[in-house]
Protein backbone atom coordinates (compact mmCIF):
# COMPACT_ATOMS: atom_id res chain seq x y z
CA UNK A 1 0.00 0.00 0.00
CA UNK A 2 1.44 3.64 -1.16
CA UNK A 3 1.65 6.34 1.58
CA UNK A 4 -1.27 8.08 -0.32
CA UNK A 5 -3.63 4.76 0.00
CA UNK A 6 -2.50 5.19 3.64
CA UNK A 7 -3.70 8.86 4.52
CA UNK A 8 -6.27 8.25 2.04
CA UNK A 9 -7.46 5.08 4.28
CA UNK A 10 -7.00 7.33 6.80
CA UNK A 11 -8.78 10.50 6.06
CA UNK A 12 -11.61 8.49 4.94
CA UNK A 13 -12.23 7.17 8.40
CA UNK A 14 -11.39 10.63 10.04
CA UNK A 15 -13.92 12.24 7.86
CA UNK A 16 -16.20 9.69 7.12
CA UNK A 17 -16.35 10.55 3.48
CA UNK A 18 -17.20 8.90 0.31
CA UNK A 19 -14.62 8.13 -1.89
CA UNK A 20 -14.94 9.45 -5.87
CA UNK A 21 -13.58 8.48 -8.74
CA UNK A 22 -12.19 10.94 -11.65
CA UNK A 23 -8.83 11.33 -13.30
CA UNK A 24 -6.81 13.72 -14.89
CA UNK A 25 -4.72 14.07 -17.81
CA UNK A 26 -1.11 15.47 -17.43
CA UNK A 27 2.09 14.80 -19.94
CA UNK A 28 4.93 16.63 -18.81
CA UNK A 29 6.86 18.40 -20.87
CA UNK A 30 10.25 17.37 -22.58
CA UNK A 31 12.93 18.54 -21.41
CA UNK A 32 16.90 18.03 -21.85
CA UNK A 33 19.35 18.78 -19.53
CA UNK A 34 22.29 16.61 -17.58
CA UNK A 35 19.69 15.83 -14.17
CA UNK A 36 17.15 14.98 -16.57
CA UNK A 37 16.08 11.60 -15.69
CA UNK A 38 15.75 12.27 -12.20
CA UNK A 39 13.41 15.53 -12.97
CA UNK A 40 11.36 13.36 -15.20
CA UNK A 41 10.90 10.49 -12.45
CA UNK A 42 10.14 13.31 -10.15
CA UNK A 43 7.76 14.52 -12.75
CA UNK A 44 6.25 11.24 -13.42
CA UNK A 45 5.78 9.83 -9.27
CA UNK A 46 4.20 13.50 -8.62
CA UNK A 47 1.39 12.85 -11.45
CA UNK A 48 0.97 9.28 -10.01
CA UNK A 49 0.32 10.29 -6.53
CA UNK A 50 -1.72 13.24 -7.97
CA UNK A 51 -4.09 10.77 -9.70
CA UNK A 52 -4.10 8.15 -7.39
CA UNK A 53 -5.34 10.79 -4.94
CA UNK A 54 -7.93 12.52 -7.13
CA UNK A 55 -9.07 9.09 -8.48
CA UNK A 56 -9.99 8.20 -5.14
CA UNK A 57 -11.28 11.77 -3.86
CA UNK A 58 -12.42 13.76 -6.84
CA UNK A 59 -9.95 16.34 -8.79
CA UNK A 60 -9.03 18.14 -5.80
CA UNK A 61 -5.90 19.51 -7.08
CA UNK A 62 -4.83 20.17 -10.68
CA UNK A 63 -1.08 19.87 -11.38
CA UNK A 64 0.30 22.36 -14.00
CA UNK A 65 3.98 21.87 -16.02
CA UNK A 66 6.19 24.29 -17.99
CA UNK A 67 10.00 23.62 -18.76
CA UNK A 68 11.06 23.57 -15.76
CA UNK A 69 8.67 23.60 -13.04
CA UNK A 70 5.86 21.95 -11.57
CA UNK A 71 3.16 23.77 -9.73
CA UNK A 72 0.21 21.46 -7.87
CA UNK A 73 -2.99 23.87 -7.56
CA UNK A 74 -5.58 22.75 -5.32
CA UNK A 75 -9.24 23.49 -6.06
CA UNK A 76 -10.71 24.07 -3.04
CA UNK A 77 -9.29 25.92 0.33
CA UNK A 78 -6.99 25.23 1.65
CA UNK A 79 -5.05 27.01 -1.07
CA UNK A 80 -1.59 25.62 -0.33
CA UNK A 81 0.03 25.54 -3.40
CA UNK A 82 3.48 23.20 -4.28
CA UNK A 83 5.78 25.18 -6.97
CA UNK A 84 9.27 23.53 -7.96
CA UNK A 85 11.85 24.67 -10.12
CA UNK A 86 14.53 23.44 -11.71
CA UNK A 87 17.76 25.01 -12.56
CA UNK A 88 19.03 23.29 -15.12
CA UNK A 89 22.15 24.48 -14.87
CA UNK A 90 23.06 23.74 -11.12
CA UNK A 91 20.76 20.32 -10.99
CA UNK A 92 18.96 22.42 -7.72
CA UNK A 93 15.43 22.38 -7.26
CA UNK A 94 13.65 25.52 -5.07
CA UNK A 95 10.69 23.76 -3.64
CA UNK A 96 8.38 26.86 -2.49
CA UNK A 97 5.00 25.92 -0.79
CA UNK A 98 2.78 29.22 -0.36
CA UNK A 99 -0.06 29.25 2.02
CA UNK A 100 -3.61 30.74 2.33
CA UNK A 101 -3.62 31.32 6.06
CA UNK A 102 -1.51 32.24 9.08
CA UNK A 103 2.09 30.09 9.41
CA UNK A 104 4.92 29.86 8.38
CA UNK A 105 5.32 28.50 4.27
CA UNK A 106 7.22 25.95 3.09
CA UNK A 107 10.54 26.53 0.96
CA UNK A 108 13.89 25.61 0.54
CA UNK A 109 16.53 24.14 -2.21
CA UNK A 110 17.53 20.77 -2.88
CA UNK A 111 20.37 19.02 -5.52
CA UNK A 112 19.95 16.12 -7.70
CA UNK A 113 22.73 13.60 -7.44
CA UNK A 114 22.67 11.23 -9.76
CA UNK A 115 19.00 9.21 -8.88
CA UNK A 116 18.75 11.03 -5.93
CA UNK A 117 17.93 14.74 -4.17
CA UNK A 118 18.98 15.66 -0.99
CA UNK A 119 18.24 19.24 0.71
CA UNK A 120 20.45 21.68 0.97
CA UNK A 121 19.93 22.68 4.52
CA UNK A 122 18.02 26.05 3.73
CA UNK A 123 14.57 24.14 4.40
CA UNK A 124 11.92 26.14 6.11
CA UNK A 125 8.57 25.34 7.31
CA UNK A 126 7.19 21.93 8.74
CA UNK A 127 8.06 19.09 8.40
CA UNK A 128 11.66 19.11 7.59
CA UNK A 129 13.19 17.07 4.85
CA UNK A 130 15.08 14.26 5.91
CA UNK A 131 18.53 14.43 6.05
CA UNK A 132 19.49 11.34 3.84
CA UNK A 133 19.32 11.75 -0.29
CA UNK A 134 15.76 10.91 -1.35
CA UNK A 135 14.32 9.24 -4.13
CA UNK A 136 11.81 10.79 -7.02
CA UNK A 137 8.98 8.43 -5.06
CA UNK A 138 10.58 9.81 -1.20
CA UNK A 139 10.52 13.23 -2.33
CA UNK A 140 7.18 13.48 -4.25
CA UNK A 141 6.06 12.11 -0.93
CA UNK A 142 7.75 15.01 0.98
CA UNK A 143 6.22 17.76 -1.48
CA UNK A 144 2.77 16.30 -1.29
CA UNK A 145 1.87 14.66 1.82
CA UNK A 146 1.41 18.03 3.61
CA UNK A 147 -0.70 19.28 1.12
CA UNK A 148 -2.96 16.30 0.68
CA UNK A 149 -3.25 15.73 4.00
CA UNK A 150 -3.21 18.38 5.91
CA UNK A 151 -3.30 18.45 9.47
CA UNK A 152 -6.07 19.35 10.97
Amino acid sequence: MTWVKDGLRQQHERRNTEWQETQIAVNPPEQSFKWQPTWDRINATIKDDLQEFNDARGAQFQPSWGDLRVQVIPKQQPFDTAILEMDEQTGTIILTCPIDHPGLPRRGTFKISGEHISSQGDFVGEPKPPTEPMTPAEFSEFVLKPLLFPVD
